[in-house]
């Protein structure tokens, strides 16, 4: 959320260059202001970060790009673009998934081609389930898209839009596993099409309907990887910010936001004292709420969410039946998420997801 502010905005900074604070940058020296971005790490990337260790050059964080227009149209604010700075490769398959029963299918992004896979995989009637859900992740994906997605709100009265009775007539505000469902009768399915709701720490059962807006992008709109690992996308981000007249200072930790009212007036990093007229804060929330000195108030507490083990590996050798993503998906799956979620266990039959960008 990127709230509206009264008075100058002539020097913004932007605390964090990871992807959303370069954006930011980008569209804010597109819009006539000076920015100055500051980043505690000696590169730009943030999340998406990158690890040079024993000659390995590892991402440390998104494994795949999806959506790549919005990155597009940050560097269009300042009159570049993504293609001319990045070499995006589309990924075929998209994701393979396996079963505990051995069987396996392939995702594909493309209609045709995911129709025919579903249809080898699971028949004649799951294809056609594949066919109306696609339709259905299409229209979920424009009532949301323009109107909470690629929106700012100053007031939770600007979710009150037309758009948000239609996202409400779509089933969005019911259950994603659920609602797939109605699509897909095959668990296997219901699983590829649902499991991204982890990205954003839910279960598939307990999360919202319009989750399977990520599904959407990961299953119809396409993905990408670019030449040289996700790190090129915020490396290219930087110096693109860097020629349009950004000043970026990495390695400077920001400790600090001096205020006059309600107005920031100044950044203090471990570093320097930068006075401004707007901040942009780009942090992880409770680094945010510790810069405001404050935190919301909220009427039920917080509660745990579903979180990832990440390793990784450098090997000497590779294995040509891993795609770029595989999805090993054990035997159990709801009981898996009660366990970390509600009794507090390990889960004794996770699943897995097996990246090999090499591919």
């Amino acid at each position: 959320m990127m709230r509206t502010v009264p008075g100058r905005t002539d020097h913004v900074v932007v605390v964090g260059a990871g992807l959303a604070g370069l954006s930011a940058a980008l569209h804010l020296l597109g819009a006539g202001r000076r920015v100055t971005v500051v980043e505690r790490d000696p590169l730009p990337g943030g999340r998406a970060g990158r690890l040079d260790l024993g000659g390995y050059r590892l991402d440390t964080g998104p494994t795949v790009l999806t959506m790549p227009h919005l990155a597009d149209e940050a560097f269009a604010a300042v009159g570049d673009s993504l293609r001319r700075r990045v070499e995006l490769i589309p990924l075929h398959p998209a994701y393979r998934a396996t079963f505990a029963d051995g069987s396996g299918l392939d995702v594909h992004t493309d209609a045709a081609a995911m129709s025919a896979e579903v249809e080898r995989f699971a028949g004649a009637r799951e294809a056609a389930g594949y066919r109306e859900l696609r339709h259905w992740l299409q229209r979920v994906y424009h009532a949301q898209m323009r109107r909470f997605i690629d929106a700012n709100f100053d007031s939770p009265l600007n979710l009150l839009t037309p758009d948000l009775a239609r996202l409400a007539a779509l089933g969005g505000f019911g259950r994603l596993d659920a609602r797939i469902g109605r699509f897909l009768k095959d668990e296997r399915l219901r699983r590829v099409f649902t499991f991204q709701s982890l990205y954003a720490g839910v279960p598939p059962a307990r999360a919202l309907a319009a989750y399977a807006v990520i599904a959407y992008m990961d299953t119809v709109a396409g993905v990408y990887f670019p030449r040289g690992g996700m790190h090129a996308l915020p490396r290219a981000m930087a110096a693109a910010a860097a020629d349009a007249g950004a000043e970026l200072r990495l390695g400077q930790e920001v400790v600090h936001l001096e205020r006059s009212g309600g107005t920031v007036t100044a950044v203090v990093s471990d570093h320097d004292r930068i006075p401004c007229d707007a901040v942009v804060l780009t942090t992880d929330l409770p680094v945010a709420y510790r810069l405001l000195g404050r935190s919301p108030r909220r009427p039920l507490r917080l509660r745990h969410a579903p979180s990832a083990v990440v390793l990784h590996l450098g090997t000497d050798r590779t294995w040509p039946n891993l795609a770029h993503h595989t999805l090993s998906f054990g035997a159990a799956w709801h009981s898996t998420f009660d366990e970390l979620t509600r009794t507090g266990h390990l889960m004794s039959d996770p699943s897995l997801l097996i990246t090999r960008p090499t591919a």
